[in-house]
Parts: C-alpha cells; structure tokens; sequence
C-alpha cells in the first residue's frame, strides 16, 4: 500500500486511530498484525517528519544568528 507523503497532523491522526483499534478485543489477529505494521511505518515517518522540522530550525537559527 503506497501512501501520499502527508503532514504531521495526519500522520498522527492516522497513528492514533490505529491505536484505538488495536485495543479492541474483537479486532481479528491478521487484521492486528497489519495495523501493527502500519503503526510502525508512521512512528517512522513521524521521526523523520521532526528529524526534518529539527534541521529546518536549527538551519533558520544558524541564519539569524550570524552577524550582519
């Protein structure tokens, strides 16, 4: 399953429905399994999505910071 490169909000949202659902006591064991590894797909791209804000910022920082 591809999916679109999407904001944090979403990716977050996503991960949080899918938290939800794993909780379930009725949710099927394959169906569990697949949510698992969707989970751990957007924990990853949740951690380079801030690795990348971090860089933003540490870059527009290093900019500001320089004398004129």
């Amino acid at each position: 399953m591809t999916h679109a490169k999407a904001d944090y909000q979403t990716l977050m949202a996503e991960l949080e429905t899918i938290l939800a659902e794993l909780q379930q006591e009725d949710l099927d064991v394959d169906q569990a399994v697949k949510q698992y590894q969707r989970g751990l797909e957007l924990v990853r791209q949740l951690e380079q999505y801030l690795e990348g804000a971090e860089n933003t910022v540490k870059e527009l920082k290093a900019k500001f910071d320089k004398p004129v």
